[in-house]
């Protein structure tokens, strides 16, 4: 690994030295592809809402929810990076590539970034992204505050596994496919070890812009990926980093309450104060806001993102997915009921992936999806 060291003072006064702006993309070396997506978002952004949904399996089968209730699949499909940490066998990056590749849809990539419980015997321990004082069986005690400590076992993993990360986001690179970057998801919270920790709110809001300007300034300033728009989804005003290192504001939103398609105005107020004027997105959800709520509330959502599995397909209690007679998967009643999703899908201001000026028609598709 060639030797490359973040300097914090020299980059944020680089990033102070530029002007902000919302109307060009933040990366010195966005690339033609990269641009002309970025213009398509900014020319829609507070106009129409591009569908979207996040994948992990293989069969992808919230697909098949989708065109069967509505005729059209989402525009946006989000995938993980999580496989390059621990491998899952989902290939979730190949799965991506080919999708983009062959039908012109827009990538969204996040990062459930694993790190080991135990610098001192990394092959034998549990590797999570869920930190110590969760609840879940797998969990990790990696420590945030020493990965950015120039020298340490963490700080040299954690480069080690940034690079790799900018190796897979350059196999989008290799096919002129544009990828909407959200690293350290969720920040606001204390169950990602990368998270704002309850004991060191303070140190550990530092040590997270820290991680953010590494991954910021090792893909920008020393892979020089040309094909990044970068999303910040650290949700809170304590874990804001420079607005010339993010093109896009996320906040994930799961409601709690019932049947929940509001428009959800607060929480977007809340990212609005933070964005620099910058577009906004619901990065994740459970429910999909009502498009009618939107346009009531002056919400700008630039696209929604359910997440993957029971958010639209039903399961069983053994995590088996539920098929109807003729083999179609069903759909999730809770977040998806009755004709709200084929209504979202032919509202005018919705896109979906044949409205995209880069779909490439009906022949790209898998056999199952064309003829519609």
């Amino acid at each position: 690994m060639q030797e490359y060291i973040t300097d914090f003072d020299k980059l944020l006064a680089s990033l102070d030295a530029r002007p902000v702006s919302a109307d060009v993309p933040v990366s010195e070396h966005a690339g033609e592809s990269t641009r002309r997506l970025f213009d398509y978002l900014r020319s829609i952004c507070g106009k129409k809402f591009i569908s979207g949904q996040q994948y992990l399996q293989r069969g992808e089968i919230e697909d098949d929810v989708y065109f069967s209730e509505t005729g059209k699949l989402p525009a946006i499909r989000g995938y993980d990076l999580m496989d390059m940490d621990k491998k899952k066998g989902d290939d979730q990056v190949n799965r991506a590539v080919q999708w983009a590749r062959s039908t012109g849809c827009i990538i969204t990539m996040c990062w459930h970034w694993y790190a080991p419980d135990n610098m001192d015997d990394m092959e034998n321990c549990d590797w999570s992204f869920y930190y110590k004082t969760t609840t879940y069986d797998h969990k990790t005690s990696f420590d945030l505050l020493k990965a950015v400590e120039y020298g340490t076992s963490e700080y040299r993993f954690a480069v080690s596994r940034i690079d790799k990360a900018a190796e897979a986001l350059r196999e989008f690179e290799k096919e002129n496919i544009p990828v909407l970057f959200r690293p350290l998801h969720e920040a606001n919270g204390d169950w990602f070890w990368w998270g704002r920790r309850k004991d060191m709110p303070e140190k550990s809001a530092d040590a997270y812009k820290k991680l953010w300007y590494m991954i910021f300034d090792r893909i920008e300033n020393f892979h020089k990926l040309t094909n990044i728009i970068w999303v910040w989804n650290g949700q809170d005003k304590d874990m804001q980093v420079h607005p010339n290192t993010f093109d896009i504001v996320g906040d994930d939103i799961y409601s709690e309450k019932d049947d929940d398609h509001s428009s959800q105005k607060a929480r977007f107020e809340l990212m609005r104060e933070m964005s620099h004027g910058k577009m906004i997105t619901l990065s994740e959800c459970g429910y999909i806001p009502s498009p009618a709520e939107m346009r009531k509330d002056g919400v700008k959502w630039l696209w929604w993102l359910p997440w993957w599995g029971s958010f639209a397909v039903q399961y069983d209690e053994h995590w088996h997915p539920q098929f109807d007679a003729d083999g179609k998967p069903l759909k999730t009643e809770k977040y998806m009921r009755g004709s709200f999703l084929k209504d979202t899908f032919a509202d005018p201001d919705v896109i979906t992936l044949s409205d995209l000026p880069f779909f490439k028609g009906n022949d790209a598709l898998p056999e199952k999806f064309r003829g519609r």
